[in-house]
């Protein structure tokens, strides 16, 4: 399987924001095959391997604004605002979690998607994003902030999918036209990152 990142470069983790979505909404059969190879996990080792640990931290508020700007754009075309869409995505994972089996890593890791979402869309609300990051990777470690990261990336996916349906656009559109409107937002980013990579 060809990876969205094959034959590209980027001086910037933000570069990987799109591939990482795109790569969570793969379709195919993927039982069996062992989790390093899934799509979405090897575009964010391949950041890893480019941008080391300071690159992840970057990526992971880079997917959350396109997260953000995902939910943002399925509110547009429905009668839920953002947070009750954030509320709605906890129920749900919720029920989940209530029927399934002990909680994996990355049930621990979905389960912190509307904490980190909630103060991008009510700059008041608490904890912070980098509180929400804090405990995560102190509480569970390193592999779980990992795999946050790419439950951002589904999460997103499983909205674009959403706002396709519900616009009647395709998939491919929806992916653009998130990438267009989180643009700001990664600029933003910019302008406040001081890390090596920002001079390359």
């Amino acid at each position: 399987m060809t990876l969205p990142t094959a034959g590209l470069a980027f001086d910037r983790p933000t570069g990987y924001v799109m591939p990482l979505i795109r790569a969570g909404m793969i379709e195919g059969e993927r039982g069996g095959r062992p989790r390093g190879e899934a799509p979405e996990v090897a575009v964010l080792a391949d950041c890893y391997r480019q941008f080391d640990h300071e690159g992840l931290q970057r990526l992971v508020m880079d997917v959350a604004c396109a997260a953000a700007e995902a939910t943002t754009m399925l509110a547009c075309m429905s009668p839920l605002n953002q947070l009750e869409i954030l509320r709605e995505f906890s129920a749900q994972h919720s029920v989940e979690m209530a029927f399934g089996k002990a909680p994996s890593r990355s049930d621990i890791a979905w389960g912190y998607i509307p904490a980190m979402l909630r103060p991008l869309f009510q700059t008041e609300a608490k904890p912070s994003p980098a509180e929400v990051l804090f405990e995560i990777e102190d509480k569970y470690g390193f592999s779980t902030s990992m795999d946050f990261i790419v439950a951002l990336a589904y999460y997103a996916g499983s909205v674009l999918r959403r706002v396709a349906n519900s616009s009647g656009c395709s998939l491919e559109d929806a992916v653009q036209a998130l990438e267009s409107r989180t643009k700001m937002a990664w600029a933003e980013l910019d302008a406040y990152d001081t890390c090596s990579y920002m001079n390359r």
